[in-house]
């Protein structure tokens, strides 16, 4: 009897364990998403057309999952569990270190030497780059390009020792090399960082700290060899309330907050659009002691940096929208300068997705005629409407690894221009090329182009078989 009493207890105890979190769930649901998760709404019983939603029991489902009551309790304890006793993460996205330490394991890539990009991506990302600084330059605007260094990438001595390199070859290290052979103004944050003795990152989030950003703001505008406040003199304040990134991530119900040092930036700009954090998408600044204006493409790492460029300037503005809208942005800030500042985990992202201006314009080419063939596809660009957006493909074995493509376009009335394309990844095998061509108002579909491409290896110029174009719908 006394057996089956506790049997039963047993049985209703871990009952009642397993009906928390959902009956819990009328009293502490939980409402806000978990590190990078997007927060989610109760599905409906019907769709748009007010017809039954056959999706509905497995969007329950998933509503369910992120949910539950106390979620973030029970992933933070089993998180504290798995990282305190075999410092391993519970997430995908976190990496756990001696020590304390996080790291982002999106970084491990780098950390490691896979996954490298190809010298002829990296040719073709200095080459972007360098078609990126001819246009700002032709607007009147300096123009400077940086690398937001990965945390293991300086502070490699708390990385978990199961993960080895494969390779001391960096995508960093190599592309700084190939930058400077074409000239692009090129601010060194590697350099910089490594100099200093005292560690310049949060051990628990993925960026810098305000005095990183600090350094970072100085080594730009002594590359742009632009006057400004180091803030040697600042009066400085340290305060234990800043929990990162990877922290939140890892610990949902609350990570351990660490030290950062205030500067006092805030009191030195004001926000020109209705600005409720630095995480926002666009942002125009004004500093009444600043002077000249500046446009600046930024990330994550640009938060803390954010406030020191935007001291600097008379009027600023900071996008993070992707890919960068040069020419509108360019055009509507009237900015004086442009940076670029993309982490180093990100680099692909020049031959993925190379800033959005029209292709330069040259003198139409002489060149010797082979039977290749090449792909071209036409459509018009989705954030430029007034533009087409044609994009090329090239057998690997016409290439080397500097390659400039040419294409001389025929629209429909007979008119031929002939542009430089940018330089994207390869793709199946084959070189891809992309070029934007104003067309002052949308191009019909199906409207018939010409296009022929030339292929610029060191001196020798090749031209392929022209092909005839259909513009996309």
């Amino acid at each position: 009897m006394i057996k089956k009493v506790f049997l039963l207890l047993f049985v209703a105890l871990c009952l009642g364990v397993c009906a928390v979190p959902s009956v819990g769930m009328l009293f502490a649901p939980s409402d806000e998403p978990v590190g990078n998760e997007q927060k989610t709404e109760l599905p409906s019983l019907t769709d748009s057309n007010g017809s039954i939603n056959t999706n509905y029991p497995s969007e329950l489902g998933g509503y369910f999952e992120k949910h539950f009551a106390f979620r973030p309790l029970m992933i933070g304890a089993d998180a504290r569990i798995q990282s305190g006793l075999f410092g391993v993460s519970n997430t995908e996205s976190v990496t756990v270190g001696s020590d304390g330490w996080l790291y982002y394991t999106s970084t491990l890539d780098d950390y490691q030497g896979k996954n490298q990009l190809s010298d002829r991506e990296l040719n073709g990302a200095a080459h972007n780059l360098r078609l990126v600084q001819d246009y700002v330059r032709s607007k009147g605007a300096d123009f400077l390009f940086t690398c937001a260094p990965n945390k293991n990438t300086l502070y490699p001595q708390h990385m978990p020792y199961y993960i080895t390199k494969a390779s001391n070859r960096h995508n960093r290290d190599r592309l700084a090399a190939v930058l400077s052979s074409y000239g692009v103004n090129y601010a060194d944050l590697f350099e910089a960082f490594r100099k200093q003795d005292e560690t310049l990152y949060f051990e628990r989030d993925s960026h810098w700290n305000n005095k990183g950003a600090l350094l970072a703001y100085n080594t730009l505008l002594d590359a742009l060899d632009k006057p400004h406040d180091d803030y040697s003199a600042a009066q400085v304040t340290r305060k234990k309330d800043f929990v990162g990134d990877l922290s939140k991530m890892l610990y949902p119900d609350g990570g351990e907050p660490e030290y950062d040092s205030d500067y006092g930036t805030q009191s030195r700009f004001d926000y020109v659009t209705p600005t409720k954090s630095v995480e926002e998408s666009f942002i125009k600044t004004g500093a009444a002691d600043g002077s000249g204006s500046l446009l600046m493409y930024r990330d994550s790492f640009g938060n803390s940096l954010l406030p020191f460029m935007a001291s600097a300037y008379k009027n600023a503005a900071f996008t993070k929208a992707f890919p960068i809208l040069l020419e509108s942005n360019l055009l509507s800030t009237k900015a004086d300068t442009f940076v670029i500042e993309l982490v180093e985990r990100n680099l692909n992202w020049l031959v993925t997705s190379p800033p959005l201006m029209p292709s330069p314009e040259v003198t139409a080419v002489k060149a010797k005629s082979i039977e290749k063939d090449s792909t071209v596809t036409a459509r018009q660009n989705e954030f430029m409407p007034a533009y087409l957006e044609l994009t090329c493909e090239v057998e690997r074995s016409l290439l080397t690894e500097d390659s400039v493509i040419y294409l001389s376009v025929t629209d429909p009335q007979g008119g031929t221009k002939t542009y430089e394309c940018f330089t994207l990844a390869d793709k199946n095998g084959r070189g891809v090329f992309s070029a934007y061509i104003n067309t002052a108002a949308p191009v019909a579909p199906g409207s018939e182009w010409t296009a022929a491409v030339t292929v610029k290896n060191g001196k020798n110029l090749t031209a392929l078989k022209p092909v005839k174009v259909l513009v996309e719908e």
